[in-house]
């Protein structure tokens, strides 16, 4: 009878294992909620082939979020947020017809909400390199006052132009977004430089924020600053 005892003891420390991943109060490893975004994003179809990465998000202390896609985000494209161990496909950018914007953003405020967070200027600036990975933006390519300069200089040369995209992926590339504090908020202006669109424009971005990091707005257009764009018109971007 001992080992039976034994069987017992062990599927207790299992159970409360999982009741502690559950609730949040401790996190589960990484390799599980890969695994439960996976099956989220992909079920019934097989998770073997599936590429998946996570989203940095640093002020998001219990919320994880991954990108799970499959043939290179051309069939399946999908941004999962998993807490504990429950997930919820937060946006699905791969969907036909296309999720609705509004619809996502919904998704993921209320997501973001649930943290509870309040943020300090820091938090701010790196809840806004977040969101701007969620919508597969990497901060790396926020310019500085003197790398917008510099652009408008090679605007042209690509060797120039590789060059000063190599340079840009530094460390500290977050520190390029100074978000102000309002009051009640941040708000904070950035020039983008979006090298997947024809032309490789320069986007001027406005974010507005609550300090629970949930965005109020965000806007998006195409700069005249950064240099001609070959065959574009100044337009705003959709989010």
């Amino acid at each position: 009878m001992r080992w039976i005892a034994v069987l017992a003891g062990a599927l207790l420390a299992l159970l409360a294992v999982v009741i502690l991943w559950g609730s949040g109060l401790v996190e589960p490893p990484e390799r599980v909620t890969w695994t439960i975004a996976a099956l989220s994003a992909l079920y019934p179809q097989s998770i073997r082939n599936a590429g998946i990465d996570r989203i940095p998000c640093p002020p998001l202390r219990r919320l994880r979020l991954y990108v799970v896609c499959t043939s290179g985000c051309e069939d399946t494209w999908v941004i999962v947020g998993v807490r504990g161990l429950r997930p919820d496909n937060l946006a699905n950018p791969g969907r036909i017809p296309p999720q609705p914007v509004e619809e996502s953003r919904r998704r993921i405020a209320e997501a973001v909400a649930a943290e509870g967070l309040s943020l300090d200027r820091q938090g701010a600036r790196e809840m806004i390199g977040c969101y701007l990975r969620i919508e597969g933006l990497p901060p790396e390519l926020v310019l500085s006052p003197a790398d917008l300069v510099a652009l408008e200089a090679v605007r042209g040369n690509e060797d120039e132009m590789r060059r000063l995209a190599e340079g840009l992926d530094a460390p500290d590339a977050l520190s390029r977004i100074d978000p102000e504090e309002t009051g009640d908020g941040f708000q904070a202006h950035l020039f983008y430089w979006d090298t997947t669109r024809p032309g490789r424009p320069v986007l001027e971005m406005d974010f507005t924020l609550g300090k629970n990091g949930v965005v109020r707005s965000l806007d998006a257009r195409e700069s005249l600053r950064g240099g001609s764009v070959s065959g574009s018109t100044p337009g705003t971007r959709r989010f």
